[in-house]
Formats: C-alpha cells, structure tokens, sequence
C-alpha cells in the first residue's frame, strides 16, 4: 500500500485492535462537498486539532438500525511533509492535511434482523487547512452530529464562513439550481417549498413571489477565469451549513488545489461585509432579534425530496424524515422570543409534551429540543424526539409572520423592486405625444400612412427602429398588438405602443401612462402560442402594413411563413413603447430614495414599477420576457 510521507497519529485501532494503516493518499479521488469553517483560536492548529478529533469520534446511533464504525488509516502531514501523488504540501499553499476512511456496518432499511444483513460502506474523512481557513469533508454517518458539534455548548473554537461572504464569492453567476423554503404563514395559494433548475434561474425571479421564500441553497456557475485549474463550472452552496460541492475530482491532487482555488475565492472578498454582494436580495431575510418573534401555531416537516443533493441522501435524515411521517406534531402553547411547546402522537398513541426554544449560533439559530415535564408514555415521545434532534427538519409558523427553517428564522421581504428591463431610446424628431400617423382614426388609412413622409408619430419610430427582419402593423379591430417583428435572428418581438401624457421637459414620472399598454401587453399573451398567432394574423391580414429589412412590402405572408418555421429557442420578447418617462427623470427619482422625504416622483416610479414587475412576472412564466422603452431625452 502507498504510504503517505510526513508525521503520524494514531488515535483510534482498527477492527482488530490494531493501529490502523497509513491512508493510500495515492488512490483517493474525493468528490469536492467541503464544509467551510474560519478558526477561532489563536493558534489555528488548535482549531485544526478540535475538528479532527471531533471527526474521530464514533457518531451516537439510536432505534433498530446498528451501526459501527471503525478508522481504517489515518494520517497528518505538515507543509514539510509530502503526500505521495501530491507532493510537498507547501507547494500547494496548505499548511495541515488529516485524513482517514471509516468503515460503517448498519442494518439495511429494509430488513428487520439486525444480525442476518449488514451493509459495509466505506467513508473518506479529511480536513484541510490553510492559515485561518479550513476545508472538511465529512462522512454521511458523521455529517448530522459534526454540523450539531459546531452549534453546541461550549462553543468549539471554529466557526461557518459567513452565508454573506458564500453569496458574494460563489452565488453571483448564472442560477442553475435553486432550493427554497416559504417563509410566511402557510397557505393552499403557495407550495411550502419550492426546488427548480434551469439555465439561468435569476431571469425568473419574481420580486415579489421570492420575497415570501428564504434561499437554503444555490448551485451557481463560476465566471471563468484562467487562474483556477479546477474550481470550473457550476458550484453548489447550502449556506446555512457553509457547505459547498462541484463534482468528483480525478484524484487527490486535483482536490487539494480545488479546495486551494477555494481558499484564495474566500480570502479575496472584501473584509467590510458592507462590500459583498448580496446574490439573491428578492428573497425573505434572515431575523436576528428574537424579540419580534412570537406566537408558533403550526409546524411542519420539511420534504426530504426537496432537499439539495447533499442533505437528501443522508441515512440520518432519511430515517429521521420515515419515523416523523407517522408522527402528529400539534402546537399546545407558545411565548415569546420564539418558544413553544408542541405535543406528539406515534402511530395513533399521544406520547407527551415536547420544549422548543430558539437559540442563537453565529450564523443564524438551532432549535433546542427537549422533553416538557413527565412524558405521558415515553416509548412514544422519544424515538420523536431523537429525530427531532438528529434531523433539523421541522419548520415552525409564528403568528408574528416568521419562519424556522434550516437553522434560520425569515419574515418575507416586502420590498420594492426596481424594473430592470427599461431601456431609454433616442425619439429626437418624432412627436412623442403622438402614437399613430397624422392622429389618424381610420385603421386603413393609418396602414397606409405609416412610415410615409411627413409621418412623425411612434408607428414611424417603431418602423424605423424595428427594421432588421420581418415587421408587420397588426393596429386595428381583433389585434394582436400594434407591431410584430422577427427579427434576422429569429426573435419574435410583439411590440405594443403608447404615446405620452405630454412631451414637457419637465413632466413628472405618471403610472397612468402606463397602466393601459401594460393591461393590453399581458392580455396578449394568448398570442405567444405562434399557431394561435399564425391563424389570426391571417385572418386579419387585408390592408395591413408589412415591411422586410426596412421596405415596404405587398402582404405579410412571408412574415407568417417565417412564423411557422420560428422555434422557441429563438426567444420571445414583449416590447411596450411609451415614452413618456425620460432617463433624467427616471434617475431623479431614484437619487430622491436617498433622501430623509419620500418624494411624490418616487412614489410614482414605485408605483410604475410594481405594475410592470407584475405584468413581467406574468411574461416570464409564459416564456417571453418584457422591456419597456422610454425616452433618453427630457
């Protein structure tokens, strides 16, 4: 077997009673799920110390299921030593590495003799340290017991890395995965919890759909960047755990500089966390005043299937997650400062009164869990209890309109969500005010008149500005809307128009300009369907106006020949012009936010804003997505 190089433990026996042999370094090939932890001691190898043994010891087993575990090899290195199949350690900026695998027996799930079925697996245990930072990978049989260790009185002299700081250096990409937790009171109108993939999830956002749901977990893609070897694609982060996991990685070496990449992401972020960004603002915030917090009428329990790859697989929770599926869980009484007591029936027999109180870790909160006075039958209250404990799965509803979930306590984010799809355009030489040609009344005379000399209204801007590929005018009775393009690039835009309330210089910020377009944009919607669109667009093509790259053409069939070809994966867009916001005013009102005084400008674009994020909600869930063009000028 290949031995590791460097200086040696041995603080646990094998099986046999042996000490157990040095870790085959050179045939590991972890899978990178770290727990990212800071050193609180002041000498960090006392930290390094406290979670290696901490590591070390066998993890307390309760119910039917037997389970032993064993250190199969074990070893510590220092940066003077060398690992084989890695090297010096220092060559790689780590200072201590300990590893050891733990042999796991237990009884299948399935099987009711403990003694005819043993299952054996084999579990890789190692901590990673570069000066005040640690990186551990944990064991399934010890991941539940080492995240309650960090919680637990007397406080051991580690700590998470802030959820903040994970946001800032690992959560600002692309949003492919994203595991959510309500946090208001429960409701038939809203699913308890939600988990969802996509290409870039933050392009669906809701303002106000997330701000009632707290974020447990992001899997986030990394901007490139050609100074990081492994630390590539998509990277997973329960934040509440200060957990983060990629992929497996083709052996130990990779690992090591992985969780390196890692250690220089961290050690990069600003130290003020004033600096660092908040990834997910549209979600529900975490309480840090237990004060407010009060009233618990209900709990539940929370899905395992919904969970993140790594909790959701852990033989812990799972058990934990069967037994408390037959259990009844009432809320009997409440106080203040979150505590209540909650009474528990198995299988149909009342057990007794269980205590719950809140109390505050570093990074958010872990519920104390215990027995209320004498139980009524114990055999009943206890087995809940221990998974109560062991699993961290109830979530608690407070009348004060908070939430426990996953060691953190949220109230939804009532916030006010600037719209982030305007886009201010040049209408130099177009009268604002005017939205079809000559005020024209009549729908074939404004087709024919459209574009023509002298036409200075928003038909003509739309004409010119919207020119590249196909444009037809569907104005008049039974329309789709005012436009519809697709563009060179195959992007189906259906385009709806307003004039302004006034051309003023100094007209003030109005909701009213907008509010008729934007109803008119979202009861369209129908006409995403493009069959649906086809069918209607001929039969109502006789005297409408058309135009290919800018020229005027006799019908719009080839428009509608393209639509048929047109596949979704070109991309929808609902585009409303109505100019009468101009970019000074708009930024105006914004730089009024800072003020003591609202502002009635404000109070206006806020009003505006919350009608077009409602209405964009609406288009995001049909696949489309929306901009509103205003004007770039007073």
């Amino acid at each position: 077997m290949p031995v590791a190089k460097g200086s040696r433990t041995s603080m646990s026996v094998n099986s046999a009673g042996q000490e157990p042999a040095l870790l085959p370094w050179q045939s590991l090939a972890p899978y990178l799920s770290i727990i990212m932890l800071s050193c609180t001691a002041k000498d960090p190898k006392q930290s390094f110390d406290a979670v290696r043994d901490q590591l070390l010891k066998d993890p307390v087993t309760r119910g039917r299921k037997r389970s032993r575990a064993v250190a199969l090899g074990e070893v510590m290195a220092a940066p003077s030593g060398a690992v084989d199949g890695v090297g010096e350690l220092s060559a790689l900026g780590l200072d201590q590495i300990f590893g050891y695998i733990r042999e796991v027996e237990s009884t299948p799930a399935w099987s009711v003799d403990a003694d005819q079925y043993i299952n054996t697996t084999y579990e890789l245990n190692l901590v990673v340290r570069r000066k005040g930072l640690l990186a551990v990978k944990v064991g399934d049989s010890v991941a539940n017991s080492f995240q309650r260790w960090l919680d637990k009185a007397p406080v051991p002299p580690v700590t998470r890395i802030a959820p903040r700081l994970l946001q800032h250096t690992f959560l600002t990409g692309e949003a492919k995965g994203l595991w959510l937790q309500h946090a208001g009171g429960r409701s038939k109108r809203r699913p308890d919890s939600r988990a969802s993939a996509g290409i870039d999830l933050r392009d669906t956002l809701d303002p106000f759909d997330e701000s009632a749901y707290s974020l447990g977990t992001a899997r986030c893609g990394l901007p490139d960047d050609p100074g990081r070897v492994m630390l590539k694609g998509a990277v997973g982060s329960t934040l509440r755990a200060s957990q983060l996991w990629l992929k497996p990685m083709p052996d130990l070496a990779s690992f090591l500089t992985a969780i390196g990449e890692v250690f220089d992401l961290i050690g990069a972020a600003p130290e003020n966390e004033e600096d660092l960004i908040e990834a997910f603002p549209e979600f529900a915030k975490d309480v840090l005043d237990l004060s407010e917090v009060s009233g618990a009428y209900d709990v539940a329990l929370l899905d395992v299937s919904q969970l993140p790859p790594t909790l959701a697989g852990n033989e812990e929770i799972q058990e934990g997650a069967a037994l408390l599926q037959d259990a009844v869980l009432r809320v009997a009484e409440s106080s203040s400062l979150g505590k209540f007591k909650v009474e528990v029936e198995l299988h149909k027999k009342g057990g007794g009164l269980l205590s719950v109180t809140p109390r505050s870790t570093t990074h958010g909160y872990t519920l104390d869990i215990g027995l209320s006075g004498e139980p009524d039958y114990l055999p009943v209250v206890q087995p809940v209890l221990d998974a109560l404990q062991t699993s961290d799965l109830l979530v608690v509803y407070y009348e004060s309109g908070h939430v426990y979930s996953g060691g953190n306590i949220f109230k939804p984010n009532t916030m006010i969500a600037p719209f982030k799809n305007w886009c201010f355009r040049d209408f130099e030489g177009y009268d604002i005010e005017t939205e079809k040609p000559f005020n024209l009344l009549a729908s074939k005379e404004i087709h024919r008149k459209t574009a023509s000399d002298g036409d200075n209204s928003l038909f003509a801007w739309v004409v010119k500005n919207f020119s590249d590929g196909w444009l037809i005018c569907d104005d008049g009775s039974g329309e789709t809307a005012d436009f519809l393009q697709i563009s060179s690039e195959g992007v189906l835009r259906i385009i709806h128009v307003k004039g302004a309330e006034s051309s003023a210089p100094g007209r003030q910020i109005s909701t009213g300009a907008y509010e008729l377009v934007t109803s008119q944009a979202s009861k369209n919607l129908i006409f995403l369907d493009k069959d649906r669109l086809a069918r209607q667009l001929a039969a109502t093509a006789q005297g409408k106006a058309s135009w290919q790259d800018g020229e005027r053409v006799d019908s719009r069939d080839e428009f509608i020949e393209m639509l048929h070809s047109w596949t979704v994966r070109q991309g929808r867009e609902i585009i409303i012009v109505q100019p009468h916001i101009s970019k000074p005013a708009y930024y105006q009102a914004h730089e009024d936010d800072d003020q003591d005084r609202v502002s009635p400008n404000l109070l206006r674009l806020r009003r505006l804003e919350t009608l077009l994020n409602s209405a964009r909600s609406s288009i995001v869930k049909s696949g489309a997505d929306l901009w509103v063009i205003a004007s770039d000028r007073a």
